[in-house]
């Protein structure tokens, strides 16, 4: 199986940033972080799944070039960053629940992806959020309207 951000010609993809800044909550999350986040080193926190619904909540932050007394990089702009998925059309998931993500990617569906016998499945112009891990759950979740909620840490 490919990773989540593979294409089917093994070539890698990730977050188209007009289309992140075009949905709803997008601006304000890249208000917020002051660019559009890959949202490497985030905590999955929470991901449900109810009635062709589904949120995925990521505890991110933002690293500086800062270093601190003992080597460490710097971390600021802490915030608990919600995906809203409304009408889903897919979902494949693959690992454990417990998360730190590697990379989030966000894009639409330029050709219908297969394997789901159980769905329709996803079709042309709905929006992919996939995700990669450095341990835990990974994979892609597909939907027909994906919204952003983003709440400060401090």
């Amino acid at each position: 199986m490919l990773s989540a951000m593979m294409n089917s010609d093994g070539t890698h993809w990730s977050t188209d940033m007009a289309l992140f800044a075009a949905l709803p909550g997008g601006r304000a999350v890249i208000d917020w972080f002051g660019f559009v986040p890959s949202f490497h080193d985030a905590e999955l926190d929470r991901l449900e799944l109810a009635r062709g619904a589904a949120s995925m909540a990521l505890r991110a932050f933002r690293m500086t070039e800062a270093v601190d007394a003992k080597g460490f990089f710097v971390l600021d702009k802490h915030a608990v960053v919600t995906l809203h998925f409304s009408d889903v059309t897919g979902v494949h998931l693959t690992g454990i629940a417990a998360s730190i993500l590697l990379e989030v990617g966000i894009r639409r569906v330029a050709v219908a992806p297969t394997g789901f016998s159980t769905c329709g499945g996803p079709n042309v112009g709905d929006i992919e959020v996939g995700f990669e891990t450095s341990y835990g759950l990974e994979g892609s979740i597909y939907a027909r309207e994906v919204s952003f909620s983003v709440d400060p840490v401090r």
